[in-house]
């Protein structure tokens, strides 16, 4: 598969008034055409920070953006922003969040969808309508000429998720990030919304980064994962290898965190404690303080992320 995107030792620090936070702390990693990249990890472990730097949305000042970010032979870190607005929303685009949040409340639908075509599409108006109307039939959204009328206050928040699908996708991105594009979204909606992923996948070989906390929805969804961790990566595997054999502690008690379906009822075992501040980040392997395996060099000095073959990679002195 072709290489779409390569990303080299990114570093994204927040200047605060009580010091840098280093949100991202030298990243690697690589999305091909088609695929469908896993980034998991608890809430404040850098996943949707990572997305918005390579996107060119965290603002600077107080953000700093440091490494490479190669995006279909463009290095992104060198456009000017006018040069970064060409490329964003047009090939590479993202799916937030808070779908409530993220749409205008005072524009229609069809306004929205509508100013993202326009903005990157020279193409009349009415193909520009008739763009929006195929885009949220696309999505499943019924009476797509009625919708276009409405405002995000009119939807449900699964058909306003669907919405900011399509208005990702109205121009036919390379690449799309979807930051956690079923949360708060009811079992069934959520089901809809994953396989309308992987139909988008199919048909337009468009590439994904899935960003999530819900293991099960990477199970389904992933051919790749990443495990973040405090703004690093500690593990890197095939979606099989990280769910029959995690090789980092951080990824077992992820998993063991999890119900499952497929095995004997017993009592779930959370990871003890929590995400450190990053400001005040422990010495040495920032998840020692947690890990049930800790040995006195992880208390003092870092693992690095190795290379074990076939595609995995792991930080832990135990491996």
């Amino acid at each position: 598969m072709t290489v779409l995107l390569t990303v080299k030792d990114l570093k994204t620090y927040f200047h605060t008034a009580k010091g840098i936070i280093p949100a991202v702390d030298g990243v690697d990693f690589s999305v091909s055409q088609g695929e469908t990249l896993g980034l998991v990890g608890e809430s404040g472990c850098g996943k949707s920070v990572t997305a918005l730097s390579i996107m060119g949305l965290v603002p600077s000042p107080p953000g700093e953006i440091r490494g490479q970010i190669l995006f279909d032979n463009q290095d992104v870190l060198s456009l000017s922003e006018r040069e970064m607005r060409r490329l964003r929303g047009n090939e590479m685009a993202m799916i937030f969040q808070e779908p409530m949040s993220a749409l205008n409340p005072v524009l229609t639908i069809g306004d929205q969808i509508g100013e993202a075509i326009r903005l990157h599409q020279d193409i009349k108006d009415r193909d520009v309508e008739e763009r929006t109307i195929d885009m949220l039939q696309l999505v499943g959204i019924p009476m797509p000429e009625r919708r276009l009328r409405d405002y995000p206050h009119h939807l449900s928040g699964g058909m306003q998720q669907r919405v900011l699908i399509a208005m990702a996708l109205s121009c036919y991105p390379k690449l799309l990030f979807a930051d956690e594009p079923s949360t708060a979204l009811d079992v069934t909606i959520q089901a809809q919304i994953l396989e309308l992923l992987k139909k988008l996948r199919t048909d337009f070989n468009t590439a994904i980064v899935l960003i999530s906390h819900d293991l099960g929805v990477i199970a389904e969804m992933a051919d790749r994962v990443i495990v973040m961790y405090a703004g690093k990566f500690v593990e890197e595997a095939s979606v099989s290898d990280i769910f029959h054999k995690p090789l980092h502690p951080y990824t077992e008690g992820l998993l063991l965190s999890v119900p499952r379906l497929d095995r004997p009822r017993k009592r779930l075992q959370p990871i003890k404690g929590s995400v450190p501040d990053l400001l005040d980040l422990p010495g040495g392997c920032s998840f020692h303080p947690r890990c049930p395996y800790s040995l006195e060099i992880c208390r003092q000095e870092a693992p690095q992320l190795k290379s074990l073959g076939a595609g995995r990679r792991v930080s832990c002195w135990l491996r």
